[in-house]
């Protein structure tokens, strides 16, 4: 059986050649989302240790109420400033090496604004910024703030964690007195980062620090402060990843109608070939194993072409990233085996579930199709699934308009599912009853009595 399964397939190349592109679309779509994600991740996470990995404890404020976090939550939530005279304490205490303070706040670069500037002071800028726009050291530059903008000199280029590269966002760097006055933070701290000594017990050391702290204030350590960041640029990455997957299994759902047509279609042309095997002792569970084989063989020469075009696919979808302003930090792409085992898991998968309904109808087809010319769907059976069908698409087609109108994603979505099931939805050939032989032998041959072949 296995050989008339090679057999089969190589008959139809051209059919199972286009059957295939349907999986290698999906495939693609999954195995090239995949792999930018995890690219993306990869970078991030080694960007974010590489900065704030040096870090030994943070000094910040608790999370305010009605920020939509608690004391201890990550370091998106809403804060109050921190004393400077924190700093100072903190310095006094045996095994720290090294604090300092920070503030942060809005600032926007403007290149060519005509405002004359209101006072003189310096700025360092990003290079990814400073090479766009071409920037240079001792150039005047308008930056928006909070209140008035005002005219900087620049006098640094700078990278974040030896990275050129900001994802789109611009860095601007102000003395410590300056960012102060300009976010309004005289006196205080957004943040206090603490150095230890080599050697010195670091939990000893931040029981020490939590005890010279004022209520309001906390500690964490480095770790934290990573991990916090790490899920911020994680949860902001999920959008990328899920619109992408979301095309990826429009795809792949598309694409096993056309699976499921294309074996039925090929079952209805091999219904005297199928019926010949029978006689000559072939079973039903043989010839089921046979069409899911061919799907088989399909999906998986198809999952590994679109799990290769998938790298390439990865590279343009970089490519559109930039064209659309989101400049990643350049870093090797990222693949992992797990991406070929839910790519080639889903691209075979997709494809033998879809053939299992044309293989059922295999098996169910009686040695004496053998002599039959040709097979013609009964009118009955057609008239239904043509109403039965046409009545879900136009169900399906109302509710993406209504989403349309609304609008709203979700009633989108369902309705074109709806639409491609009405579509595509094919109904039993004949309605034999289960166990009677006879009848299946006349759905069969239902269209015209069989004629017999001369020897």
């Amino acid at each position: 059986m296995w050989n008339v399964t090679l057999r089969g397939l190589l008959a139809r190349k051209l059919r199972m050649a286009l059957t295939a592109l349907a999986i290698i679309v999906g495939v693609t779509f999954v195995s090239g989302t995949l792999i930018l994600t995890d690219t993306l991740h990869h970078t991030f996470d080694s960007l974010i240790g590489n900065v704030y990995g040096k870090i030994n404890f943070e000094i910040r404020g608790n999370a305010t109420l009605g920020s939509g976090a608690y004391a201890g939550a990550d370091s998106t939530a809403d804060r109050k400033p921190v004393p400077e005279s924190i700093a100072a304490t903190v310095r006094r205490l045996p095994g720290v090496a090294y604090v300092d303070g920070s503030v942060a706040g809005y600032a926007q670069f403007v290149q060519g604004a005509s405002k004359p500037p209101t006072n003189a002071h310096d700025v360092v800028m990003d290079k990814a910024t400073a090479t766009k726009y071409h920037f240079k050291v001792g150039e005047r530059v308008h930056v928006l703030l909070a209140g008035p903008s005002q005219r900087f000199t620049i006098t640094g280029i700078v990278t974040f964690g030896g990275d050129n590269d900001l994802v789109g966002d611009t860095l601007a760097g102000f003395s410590l007195p300056t960012a102060q006055k300009l976010f309004n933070t005289r006196g205080y701290y957004d943040t206090i980062n603490v150095l230890a000594k080599p050697g010195v017990d670091r939990a000893a050391l931040e029981r020490a620090i939590a005890k010279v702290l004022p209520r309001g204030v906390q500690v964490v350590s480095g770790q934290t402060v990573v991990g916090e960041e790490t899920n911020l640029i994680n949860s902001d990455l999920s959008f990328i990843s899920t619109a992408l997957l979301v095309f990826a299994f429009i795809s792949l759902f598309v694409g096993a109608f056309t699976i499921f047509n294309t074996f039925s279609i090929t079952v209805g042309q091999r219904t005297r070939e199928l019926a010949l095997l029978r006689i000559v002792g072939a079973s039903r569970r043989q010839l089921f194993r046979s069409v899911l084989g061919e799907a088989a063989l399909t999906g998986l020469v198809a999952s590994l072409i679109g799990l290769g075009l998938g790298i390439l696919a990865a590279l343009g979808l970089v490519a559109l990233l930039k064209a659309f302003g989101i400049t990643l930090p350049s870093a090797p792409l990222v693949f992992k085996a797990r991406t070929a085992a839910v790519a080639v898991g889903v691209g075979v998968g997709v494809t033998v579930l879809s053939a299992i309904g044309p293989a059922r109808r295999a098996v169910r087809i009686p040695p004496v199709a053998a002599l039959v010319d040709h097979l013609e769907e009964a009118g009955d059976s057609l008239r239904r699934r043509v109403t039965l069908g046409g009545i879900v698409a136009i169900c399906g087609l109302i509710t993406v308009l209504a989403g349309v109108s609304e609008p709203a994603i979700a009633l989108v979505g369902i309705g074109a599912l709806a639409v491609f099931i009405g579509m595509g939805t094919r109904w039993p050939r004949c309605s034999a009853p289960p166990g009677d032989s006879d009848a299946r032998t006349r759905c069969a041959a239902h269209a015209e009595p069989p004629r017999q072949h001369p020897p």
